[in-house]
């Protein structure tokens, strides 16, 4: 397992979109290890800023460092570094849900000792192994996508909206998903003042309401 979480500095961010600003001067400084909430209503720009932060898109302006254990780490390493999840990110309908998940930790190194009837057992799927992701509900697929970031050996998660499409019982089963498996790991949360979805929180970060 990744021995150190990461750490993220903001400083002035924007992003744009043609002629149009998504994001203005953000500062912004996330502690390693720490759960930090990211709150701001739908079309505010904070699933733009979470993108951002996973060096997935490029600030138009300003600029973010990304350090581990004192080192700083390029914008090409940090997805690396980094599990991410987000509402219909883009499972793959086609496979089944055990081969998608065999895929994935190819793909991606797992928490050690992490087997893949864990990762089953752990999205509350045990007897949907052989079923296709596209016959799921969207709470199935919401709580494997979460179950795949938190078993991902990685320094920091990212989720967005990560309650999305789950009922009051996901919910539940969400909270204790952070409490057993962020693991010291650093923890950006993207929500929509759902504080369900950032139990713990050692910072929150807002977006000033238009």
């Amino acid at each position: 397992m990744q021995e150190l979480p990461l750490a993220i500095d903001l400083k002035q961010v924007g992003k744009r979109h043609g002629r149009q600003w998504v994001l203005r001067k953000v500062d912004l400084e996330v502690t390693a290890g720490s759960i930090q909430a990211i709150l701001g209503a739908n079309g505010s720009g904070k699933s733009s800023l979470l993108r951002i932060m996973c060096a997935f898109d490029r600030p138009s302006e300003g600029g973010l460092t990304w350090n581990l254990g004192g080192r700083a780490i390029s914008a090409m390493d940090v997805p690396t570094q980094m599990a991410y999840c987000a509402p219909d990110q883009g499972l793959i309908a086609d496979l089944e849900v055990a081969e998608h998940i065999a895929l994935h930790q190819r793909l991606r190194r797992s928490i050690t000792g992490t087997t893949h009837q864990q990762v089953l057992e752990l999205a509350l799927l045990s007897d949907k192994g052989a079923v296709r992701v596209s016959d799921l509900s969207s709470g199935m697929r919401q709580r494997l996508a979460l179950a795949l970031a938190f078993t991902t050996d990685a320094s920091a998660l990212f989720l967005d909206e990560p309650t999305s499409h789950l009922d009051k019982a996901g919910k539940a089963w969400y909270q204790s998903l952070v409490a057993d498996w962020r693991r010291g790991r650093t923890l950006v949360v993207a929500s929509n003042h759902d504080t369900t979805e950032y139990p713990g929180a050692n910072s929150v970060w807002e977006f000033a309401q238009s």
